[in-house]
């Protein structure tokens, strides 16, 4: 059972990591982005298809501030339709003569039956960060990526689709994104699980996490300048 204070993430749901990824010298690992609360800018609403929307933003304030001293807007915009979910995301920077830099990860988690019958594709001669041996890097030589143990992996330059089989119920899951040059994919397999808070000893088998994100590589924004990106989750 995860417990929302806006001190520490929840474990599960689409947790958003902003400004930083990973630990992080001024505030909470992941940044502040999963842990303080949003504006509802607009209540779901279902639109004449059928589709449900609503949209979140938010703003720098004293908070955010006291860790990351830049103005900063974030609208979050998200559409539920029969077998896919939007997402699109645009940060803003409305300073006149300030620049930052920032990382920006969508955390999936995706409850599945069991992880080690799981296949991810679309990773093949992708180059990736082992964050289990120290940042080691390395090539991808498998042509679906499996998890049978411990996994922490930043793989860069990544396509825009993957394809997670064996979720829900055994059916695959469509992951396509724009603007996200890295795909991160963990799970804490049994010593980190029991490492975790409000995480299960035994919960490791049934999740796995497949990230669109920009990490890697930080994105830099100028002055009144935006930075748009999107991920759509498809039930196949």
């Amino acid at each position: 059972t995860s417990r929302i204070d806006g001190k520490k993430a929840i474990r599960g749901g689409i947790p958003f990591v902003f400004p930083q990824f990973g630990p992080w010298n001024f505030g909470p690992q992941h940044g502040f982005g999963r842990v303080v609360r949003w504006t509802l800018e607009r209540a779901p609403e279902r639109l004449p298809s059928g589709d449900v929307e609503a949209v979140f933003s938010l703003m720098d304030n004293e908070i955010t501030r006291s860790m990351w001293n830049y103005p900063f807007r974030i609208t979050y915009r998200l559409i539920l339709r029969e077998k896919e979910l939007h997402f699109h995301i645009g940060v803003y920077n409305p300073s006149k003569d300030l620049t930052f830099s920032f990382n920006l990860l969508l955390h999936t988690y995706l409850k599945v039956p069991d992880v080690r019958r799981c296949q991810i594709t679309g990773l093949h001669g992708c180059t990736f960060i082992d964050k289990t041996r120290d940042g080691a890097i390395y090539q991808e030589g498998r042509d679906v990526v499996t998890i049978n143990e411990w996994t922490d992996r930043i793989y860069q330059h990544t396509p825009q689709e993957h394809i997670i089989t064996n979720v829900v119920s055994g059916r695959k899951m469509r992951l396509q994104k724009y603007n996200f040059p890295d795909t991160v994919v963990w799970n804490p397999w049994m010593d980190k699980a029991r490492e975790c808070q409000d995480f299960g000893d035994d919960e490791y088998p049934n999740m796995i996490c497949v990230e669109a994100g920009h990490v890697s590589t930080p994105v830099i924004l100028l002055p009144g300048t935006a930075f748009e990106a999107s991920q759509i989750l498809q039930v196949m």
